[in-house]
């Protein structure tokens, strides 16, 4: 346990997330000091966390039914398909010439 070292955080509380309930912010001494209140600290922390949800909204917006294969599956179930297609092919061609 350190003695003397205080720190401030910020903790931001969800209701809609599935995977989160809280997020932490340890505020900077020097953001401290500089006479921010409250709501600014909070509008910053929402902004980290809105900047850094851009790239997973995808997945946190995925609406779909969760019985309806997603698109990795369905290029699977593809390819699979193909190579089951293209090799009877080459079986029967042989078979015929032979």
């Amino acid at each position: 346990m350190l003695r003397g070292a205080e720190k401030r955080m910020i903790v931001v509380r969800t209701r809609d997330s599935r995977m989160f309930e809280e997020a932490y912010f340890v505020v900077r001494p020097e953001a401290d000091r500089g006479g921010r209140d409250e709501p600014d600290m909070l509008w910053e922390a929402n902004r980290i966390l809105e900047n850094s949800m851009a790239g997973c909204r995808g997945e946190a917006s995925d609406t779909r039914s969760p019985l309806l294969p997603r698109k990795g599956v369905l290029r699977g179930v593809m390819w699979f398909l193909a190579g089951l297609l293209s090799g009877g092919g080459t079986v029967g061609l042989l078979w015929l010439l032979l």
